[in-house]
Formats: C-alpha cells, sequence, structure tokens
C-alpha cells in the first residue's frame, strides 16, 4: 500500500490464474451480504474500455466460442465487473482507486494455475500485444501541471471532473522516489466528450475549465495556474486528521453511516455489529471495537 502511494502511476494490472476474463473494480459489493451484484465505480466506463482494450488485444480472451473455466462470460466479450462475479473486500484494485491515482484492472489469465514451463512462451505470446495496449492506454484523457503565479508546481492539489465522484491529486513525490514527474503534475483518464474539470489546492482559488476531448485525440494537455488566497490561522492545534488509515476500507461510506447507530448515548459498544463486522470475527483475531467509534 505504500509502495502504489509512493509512486505516480496512472494504470496497473494485476496477473491471475483460474479464469479467462478481465474483470474491473469493485471487487465489493455494495450489500457484502449478496454475491454477484453489479457494483460499478463513477469511472465505469473507463474501466470497460481498459478492460476492453485488453480483452480485445487478446489472442483469445474475447472470443465467445472460447473454452472457460466454469464462469459464463461468452455473451460479455471477457470483461466483467468484480463484484458481479462474486463480492470480496480488501482487494488491490479496489484499494488503488480508492487511495491513489492508479486505476487497476485483474487480468485472469486462465484455468491451468501451474503451466508447464513449455507453455510459457506460448503464454506470453497470446497476452503481448494485450499488455502492450494496456500500457499505450495511459495516452487517454488529460494531463497537465498545476502551478502558483511563480510557476512552481503545486503537490497534493485536487483534480475533479464535474459529474464524476472520484477525483485525483496532483503528484506529490516521495524522498527516493525514482520517477520522472514533477511536483504537480497530474493525469486523468477521461472518455472522449465535453467535460468540466476543475483545480483546487488548499490556500489557493479554485480553477475550472470546459475542455473537449475529440475521439481521434489520445491525450490533451491542460494546465492549471492557481492563485494564493489570505487564510485565517487556525486555532485548533490539537485536532490534527489522521494522514493515511488504510485499515479503515470502506468504498462506500458505509462505516460513517453505521457506526454512529452502533455505540451508545455513553460511547458504550451495542450488541448489534455493522455490515463489515462479519469480516473480522472470519479471520479468527481479536476484533478491534476502536473502530466502532467515530475519528
Amino acid at each position: 500500500m505504500k509502495w502504489i502511494r509512493s509512486f505516480p502511476f496512472v494504470i496497473s494490472a494485476s496477473l491471475h490464474g483460474g479464469e479467462l476474463v478481465i474483470s474491473y473494480p469493485f471487487d465489493l459489493s455494495r450489500h457484502p451480504q449478496e454475491d454477484r451484484m453489479y457494483s460499478p465505480t463513477p469511472d465505469e466506463q473507463i474501466f470497460r474500455q481498459l478492460a476492453r482494450t485488453y480483452a480485445d488485444a487478446h489472442a483469445t480472451m474475447s472470443n465467445n466460442d472460447t473454452e472457460r473455466c466454469g464462469a459464463s462470460f461468452a455473451n460479455k466479450g471477457g470483461i466483467t465487473n468484480g463484484a458481479q462475479w462474486y463480492s470480496f473486500a480488501g482487494g488491490m484494485s479496489d484499494f488503488n482507486y480508492l487511495h491513489s491515482n492508479c486505476y487497476e484492472i485483474t487480468v485472469e489469465l486462465g484455468c491451468d494455475k501451474f503451466p508447464s514451463e513449455m507453455e510459457l512462451y506460448p503464454e506470453w505470446l497470446r497476452n503481448k500485444e494485450a499488455l502492450l495496449s494496456l500500457m499505450e492506454f495511459v495516452h487517454r484523457g488529460i494531463k497537465g501541471i498545476v502551478k502558483d503565479e511563480h510557476g512552481n508546481g503545486i503537490k497534493g492539489a485536487t483534480i475533479s471532473v464535474r459529474g464524476m465522484r472520484h477525483d485525483i491529486t496532483s503528484v506529490l513525490l516521495q524522498p527516493l522516489s525514482l520517477s520522472i514527474a514533477e511536483d504537480g503534475d497530474y493525469w486523468r483518464l477521461l472518455n472522449p466528450g465535453v467535460h468540466i474539470v476543475t483545480a483546487a489546492a488548499s490556500g489557493y482559488s479554485k480553477v475550472s475549465k470546459r475542455i473537449h476531448l475529440p475521439r481521434k485525440t489520445l491525450v490533451g494537455r491542460v494546465d492549471f495556474v492557481l492563485k494564493k488566497v489570505p487564510r485565517a490561522p487556525s486555532l485548533d492545534y490539537f485536532n490534527i486528521p489522521e494522514l493515511d488509515n488504510y485499515e479503515r476500507f470502506d468504498p462506500f461510506n458505509q462505516f460513517e453511516q453505521s457506526s454512529q447507530r452502533e455505540l451508545g448515548e455513553n460511547g458504550e459498544e451495542r450488541t448489534e455489529k455493522p455490515w463489515w463486522w462479519a469480516y473480522f470475527s472470519q479471520l479468527g483475531i481479536s476484533a478491534p471495537t476502536w473502530l466502532l467509534r467515530n475519528y
């Protein structure tokens, strides 16, 4: 988790065995008690296009006549929403989407989890063009730099698109990062069309731009210059928010919705637990009761 947050990835793929299909987020259903529930992200169309790009470039994945491993993807062209296939919590694709700028798909390479040595090179040939097409997908949407009036890059600026409830942030490079990016760089995958894009950062004024991405344009350059605004000093020295709480994996904000209901008037723990409590009991570890309290 620290690794994926330390490097400015745009897209990624996790290679698995057990089926022949591309799975994309969300992997966790909105109703974890019910399996095979369709669970789209705000970037559903981007993920479908990303998955389709890999499947169509693969030698056999999108072919409806291809023999599968048990699941039925014949009418889906070799792609599926993860939760619609089967729901699980804590997947890497969900984490990358929610806690970084990275869009990840899961590539199920086939039925054989332990192919013989002689099968490895043919497997590479079946996936070579698909992997190259996946890497080329980074050149979609918009990219640019968020700067101040003096030309300095602003790290941690928020890039939002009207109508899409998923923001990304400009690059904040970590020490010893082997990246060619600079502070203030950003990338935002978008489909062709008209979009209202806004850049915002603490201590600066917001800037919005209306952009048009033609179908033939792979990536558009959109830079932002934010003006410094005066800010009153904060007197609340002791209310310091947590930086990164990876333990609270909750893509649908059900923690906030349920945590107050699970505590009594004096903060005591109630007997009724929220929907995600079963995950801890299944692990056979002592349940962290502090998760029932608001931060």
